[in-house]
């Protein structure tokens, strides 16, 4: 009995098929897997807010510094001081699963002082919110309770340098921050996870974040920017319409 295989073309044709198939699988196995990992920032930037709010709670509704002088020129990060304390000890949940190059202010010198404790983390403070430096004491002398829309405000936010703070500005947006990319998340499809004052966490574009409403500062900033003091006009709730125009090209849509 004579056996039958398969032709030359059949085989070719067989292949084909399996890497048509395989090419239209990719695509939505990466999404897939990028979904599960932005689902899993939203979880750790959410965390990351109950955390603080937690702290607060137990010191007199003040929020945590986002840097504590500890010794003769030295300070930690608002991160460090979370896992010292006890509110915040999971390393893995500090890092955005889609974040390749994490960093920390460990070893970085700010104002003339030397980081001796920092997280390597993918989450920033909202620096309008808390940015000051030389504090000695590791709660804020400004209560929670004067942020004005809770679920409004941005508390947490993906930074791609380490930094402790981070705040937006025209000036800073344009010129200081102007190479690419900025210090600002990107990596979910280009967009970023901000936690709220509220607790609960987005997926928003660094654009959507300053309009239609200013998600950063709304009203009188809590703190005030030595380097770039807030405008009159950015008193009331506003809008930043000239981002667009402003930001490194990897955070437009």
């Amino acid at each position: 009995m004579k056996r039958q295989g398969f032709s030359l073309i059949e085989l070719l044709v067989v292949i084909g098929v399996v890497v048509v198939l395989i090419g239209l699988a990719m695509p939505a196995l990466k999404y897939a897997r990028d979904s599960a990992r932005t689902a899993q920032c939203l979880t750790n930037a959410g965390q990351l807010a109950v955390a603080i709010t937690t702290f607060s709670g137990q010191n007199r509704n003040r929020l945590p510094e986002n840097r504590t002088v500890v010794g003769e020129g030295e300070y930690i990060t608002w991160r460090e001081q979370l896992s010292r304390d006890g509110f915040y000890s999971d390393s893995s949940g500090r890092v955005c699963p889609s974040h390749k190059n994490p960093g920390s202010e460990f070893g970085y010198s700010e104002g003339g002082m030397l980081c001796v404790g920092d997280q390597v983390s993918s989450y920033a403070l909202n620096g309008h919110v808390l940015w000051r430096g030389g504090i000695t004491d590791d709660n804020a002398k400004i209560s929670d309770t004067v942020i004005r829309r809770p679920s409004h405000t941005i508390l947490v936010a993906e930074t791609n340098r380490g930094f402790a703070n981070l705040r937006v500005s025209n000036p800073y947006i344009a010129n200081y921050y102007g190479d690419d990319p900025g210090p600002y998340g990107y990596w979910h499809r280009g967009d970023a996870v901000y936690s709220f004052q509220d607790g609960h966490a987005e997926v928003i574009s660094l654009l959507d974040t300053g309009n239609p409403d200013c998600r950063w500062h709304n009203g009188r900033d809590l703190t005030d920017d030595p380097y770039v003091p807030q405008g009159n006009d950015e008193i009331r709730p506003h809008d930043h319409p000239d981002w667009e125009y402003l930001v490194p090209e990897v955070y437009l849509p």
